[in-house]
């Protein structure tokens, strides 16, 4: 009889390969894209919330004029920077690459997932640089054993929180991956839901308990070493959980936590380098972040240990 490695000789499998992908970006769903025209420009603020929110005198006496007031307005602004990474596929990569590797299209989802997860970081970091952080009242809410912590009732003081200062209830609550978690088995909750169809915690179900519109989860993690050192893995929204007004339709007279002014998409250019023999790909958009409403933001962190 032949030997094995006479009989059958290993290819590479068309139908299977390995790809390391993130979970879904969330970033926007806090900080929502306004496309803009310009790399750079202004916007208006309507300066008169404390007159806004006073009441004047209106009784006008016969023969006499009425009380006048005044509006102001002032002006801010956004400088939106590119931000883009490239790679190259050699002709001799083109050439020899087997099914089912896709050189381009694989490079080009590459860049994204990249370019986009430094996207999420930013915000994430301007969120946490500009959100104070605020304790839980009794205690974190990874301790399950302590009966006065209350998850449910720190996120109602955030609420209030907000709602004193902008009188509009926060409509999201983005949560930590590892924050959540810790919340599908908190007693509190628990209790709450024990009841409900099989008693599984969905983010719907935990937006109703909280009485916020929208809970989203962030589980995207990323790689915190530097470039040539083993891998340390972390999720990249860590032990935060955060309440947020977020303005649905942003256009004028409208104010929410923040946007993120992009005057170009996300594109993907590509050009021939001939001393190179290869092809040069590039993605990237030019945008940036900004918190343009501090007051319709709070941050509880760390929310659990």
């Amino acid at each position: 009889m032949p030997e094995p490695e006479n009989v059958h000789k290993d290819q590479v499998l068309t139908n299977i390969s390995i790809m390391y992908r993130n979970a879904a970006y969330v970033g926007i769903e806090i900080m929502p894209i306004v496309p803009v025209k310009k790399k750079s420009d202004i916007y208006y603020i309507y300066d008169s919330k404390a007159d806004r929110f006073r009441i004047p005198k209106t009784l006008r006496a016969p023969r006499s004029d009425s009380r006048t007031v005044d509006w102001k307005v002032t002006t801010d602004g956004y400088v939106c920077d590119e931000h883009a990474l490239n790679s190259l596929i050699d002709d001799i990569e083109r050439d020899n690459a087997d099914k089912p590797l896709n050189l381009e299209v694989d490079t080009v989802e590459f860049l994204t997932d990249i370019v986009t997860l430094g996207l999420e970081m930013r915000i994430k970091d301007m969120l946490e640089a500009t959100l104070s952080a605020n304790a839980p009242t009794n205690g974190v809410w990874s301790d399950y054993t302590t009966e006065t912590i209350d998850p449910i009732a720190d996120i109602e003081i955030g609420k209030a929180a907000i709602h004193a200062v902008i009188f509009r209830e926060p409509n999201v609550l983005l949560l930590g991956k590892a924050v959540y978690n810790k919340l599908k088995h908190h007693p509190k909750i628990i209790e709450l839901i024990k009841y409900s169809q099989k008693g599984v915690l969905t983010s719907d179900l935990m937006a109703s308990i909280f009485g916020i519109e929208k809970v989203i989860v962030g589980e995207a993690g990323y790689n915190t070493a530097k470039e040539g050192k083993p891998e340390s893995l972390s999720y990249l929204w860590g032990k935060n959980a955060i309440l947020a007004y977020v303005e649905p339709q942003p256009g004028i007279k409208k104010f929410s936590l923040g946007y993120t002014f992009q005057s170009q998409k996300f594109q993907t250019r590509r050009a021939r380098m001939e001393t190179k023999h290869s092809d040069w790909f590039e993605v990237g958009d030019i945008e940036t972040e900004k918190i343009v409403c501090a007051a319709c933001g709070y941050r509880i962190s760390p929310a659990i240990a």
